[in-house]
C-alpha cells in the first residue's frame, strides 16, 4: 500500500458483518482528511489513526493494498476495520449498516 493517498475505511463497532464506509485521505503530513480529521503513522507495517473529533483509535498492519485492524473509544466501545485504496478493484463490498457511532466513536 502506498501511502498518503485516497481511501475508504471501512468499520464496524462490535465487530459484525456490517460495515459503515467513509472517505478518507492521507496527507503526506502526517494528518488525515475526510468527514472526519485526525494523524496517521505508518511504522514497521503498523498503520495508526487517531481522530481530532473523537475517542477512537485505530491500529493495524498493512498488506498489499489493503490495511486493516482494531479500534477502541477505550471507553467500552471496540470494533474492526479495514482500508482500501479507493477505486480498488476486486475488493468484496461490504454490506452497509445504519451505524450507531461514527468513525471517530462519536454517537452517530
Amino acid at each position: 500500500m502506498a501511502l498518503p493517498g485516497s481511501y475508504v475505511l471501512h468499520y464496524s463497532w462490535g465487530c459484525t458483518n456490517n460495515y459503515a464506509q467513509t472517505n478518507i485521505t492521507l496527507n503526506a503530513d502526517g494528518t488525515f482528511s475526510g468527514p472526519g480529521a485526525g494523524a496517521w503513522r505508518l511504522r514497521d507495517g503498523t498503520l495508526q489513526l487517531a481522530f481530532d473529533t473523537g475517542p477512537a483509535k485505530y491500529g493495524g498492519t498493512v498488506d498489499g493494498g489493503v490495511a486493516s485492524g482494531a479500534m477502541s473509544t477505550f471507553a467500552g466501545l471496540n470494533g474492526c476495520w479495514y482500508l482500501t485504496k479507493q477505486g480498488l478493484v476486486g475488493a468484496r463490498a461490504a454490506k452497509a449498516a445504519a451505524a450507531k457511532h461514527d468513525a471517530a466513536g462519536n454517537k452517530a
